[in-house]
């Protein structure tokens, strides 16, 4: 049921992945904590509350210590890609700095959080999702009305991605992550409603990907200019920018 047993499989295959030094291992196993959050939720009327509340919290645990491991991966690439050919070598020396030690602090998180994987909580964690997802703890209405609460789990979670909000940061991040969800809420689904959710996911992914983009950058940027380095700063508000091009027409594609 919404890929459960499928994407539950394939989060404790990224999980194992990390221990091996899997290539963006860490990226994906939080992609699938997401996936699952983001089913939970959306369509929530099909599972017992208290049942989807509890998984989707202990989820939420496991993907914050994943979130801190890969947003230092994404900050250390951000920097590394600012640099440009003709720069000088103090603004290389400086780059290179900044990378040196995010990649020290990612190494310390990524140690940190094998440590938790090898612990009881993750390996509970894991028996009771499969658990969940071979026998979703359903609610009446989920029984005894499954394409109805589908359908109107999705079209919920597409006016969430349309509610009027301003331009700030924060209101920005809050339609990315309405926009994720429709993405992952769709891609549950495709076997059963086809074309039509295969278009929203896309649809969805292009908005999450631009904003997640804009997002990244001004946050780097904000860092930056908090050392003093106001000309990466602004080559970086640049790239946010640029990341928005095209945006009110990629959320008006996310329509169901």
């Amino acid at each position: 049921m919404f890929s459960l047993v499928a994407v539950s499989a394939e989060l404790a295959e990224q999980l194992v992945a990390i221990e091996s030094d899997g290539e963006d291992a860490v990226h994906q196993a939080r992609i699938r904590v997401r996936r699952l959050r983001s089913v939970l939720q959306v369509y929530r009327a099909a599972f017992d509350r208290d049942a989807q509340t509890r998984m989707r919290s202990r989820l939420k645990l496991l993907g914050d210590r994943l979130g801190t491991v890969r947003d230092l991966e994404v900050k250390a690439d951000s920097l590394e890609d600012l640099l440009e050919a003709d720069d000088d070598v103090a603004v290389i020396d400086v780059v290179s700095a900044e990378v040196a030690q995010t990649r020290a602090a990612h190494a310390r998180e990524r140690a940190s959080l094998i440590d938790h994987l090898h612990g009881r909580t993750v390996r509970v964690l894991l028996a009771d999702l499969q658990m969940f997802a071979a026998e979703p703890p359903l609610s009446a209405h989920g029984r005894a009305h499954p394409d109805r609460v589908r359908n109107r789990g999705l079209k919920k979670a597409v006016r969430t991605v349309h509610l009027p909000r301003g331009d700030s940061l924060d209101d920005r991040h809050a339609t990315r992550k309405a926009a994720r969800k429709v993405r992952y809420a769709a891609e549950a689904v495709t076997d059963e409603l086809g074309r039509p959710a295969v278009r929203l996911a896309a649809a969805a992914k292009a908005a999450q990907d631009a904003l997640g983009d804009n997002r990244d950058d001004l946050l780097l940027a904000h860092q930056l200019r908090e050392h003093g380095h106001v000309g990466l700063a602004m080559r970086c508000e640049r790239r946010a920018a640029e990341a928005l091009e095209g945006l009110d027409e990629k959320l008006a594609a996310i329509e169901f």
